[in-house]
């Protein structure tokens, strides 16, 4: 059975500060950890026959499989997909997945938290919901890193790799000496993450324009979750051909600029911007290691990062 999550026993300010100080982060990071630990928690308890969460991205190597020290404030789901559901005609994959968007919103607009923003594309396919959450904390108390809402994108793409179960429990609960919020859920493989990872910041720092007004500094934690992962990637037999279909598969991102790039190419370009550009340089301080624990020494620098990177680039063509 899962803990209670209610927002009834959110913790005040004091609570956040001594959480804060133990663990030596901000006390902004505990306060949006506890509220991405609950939205996560409320999502599980949406899936249906037809659709089951499956938890990805960088705050499944923070919270689920412990694997970087970075504070990662969004949440990323693909869902395994029945057989019922994928012999439904297009407009009734469409249908169900919007109920299923629907019941989300709903299940979080009763928990507490505000809906800002939901967005739907490919039928969809995919679907990226944004909401606030209630802080105690003044807005001079937030993070500058910290964005001020929770962002969730959850993809109607099954896993490749046979999914990890895991748990994952908010800073708040671990210091209380609680039970996991979430006892058990289902994860990504961490090698399908790195060939995500690598293949998104691919296209998109290619494709990126740092004037228009959604361009987003923070992927560069992707370099970042990389270089962390590299260690495992570097001897995964199945890790370059996994890739080599990711971004195969995301060949149309980007409105069409990549398009005509093969993917060595498109990551020899990206290699070549990370060496380049020194407004990366720049963005991985603030939001990589700006948002990592204090008192941890496994922070990568930007050199030793980018410098893995183009290892696992390297695998593509071996």
């Amino acid at each position: 059975m899962m803990a209670n999550m209610s927002f009834l026993n959110a913790p005040v300010k004091k609570l956040l500060g001594r959480v804060a100080g133990a663990i030596g982060v901000d006390e902004s990071f505990v306060e949006k950890d506890f509220y991405v630990v609950a939205a996560i928690r409320i999502l599980l308890g949406c899936a249906t026959e037809d659709l089951n969460p499956v938890f990805s991205g960088g705050t499944a190597l923070l919270k689920a499989h412990k694997l970087v020290e970075r504070f990662s404030e969004d949440m990323d789901f693909k869902l395994h997909l029945s057989e019922a559901f994928t012999a439904k005609s297009g407009n009734q994959r469409r249908n169900i997945l919007s109920a299923f968007k629907n019941d989300i919103v709903n299940a979080w607009v009763a928990a507490g938290f505000t809906i800002v923003d939901v967005k739907a594309l490919d039928g969809n396919g995919f679907i990226a919901i944004s909401m606030q959450y209630p802080s105690v904390l003044e807005t001079g108390d937030m993070h500058p890193a910290l964005r001020p809402h929770i962002l969730a994108e959850i993809s109607a793409k099954p896993p490749k790799l046979p999914t990890l179960s895991k748990s994952v429990q908010s800073f708040v609960l671990a210091e209380r000496g609680g039970d996991a919020e979430v006892p058990d859920i289902q994860c990504i493989d961490p090698v399908e993450t790195a060939a995500d990872k690598l293949s998104a910041f691919a296209w998109r720092s290619i494709v990126r324009d740092r004037t228009h007004p959604n361009d987003d500094p923070a992927i560069i934690r992707h370099v970042h979750d990389l270089a962390k992962l590299a260690p495992v990637i570097e001897h995964s037999a199945i890790f370059p051909k996994l890739l080599a279909e990711v971004m195969t598969a995301d060949n149309d991102r980007g409105q069409g600029q990549i398009a005509d790039m093969p993917p060595t190419e498109r990551l020899a370009k990206m290699n070549e911007l990370l060496g380049s550009d020194d407004a990366y340089k720049a963005e991985y301080e603030k939001f990589v290691v700006g948002m990592a624990f204090a008192g941890s020494d496994e922070t990568p620098s930007f050199e030793e990062a980018i410098q893995a990177v183009s290892r696992l680039s390297s695998l593509l063509s071996k």
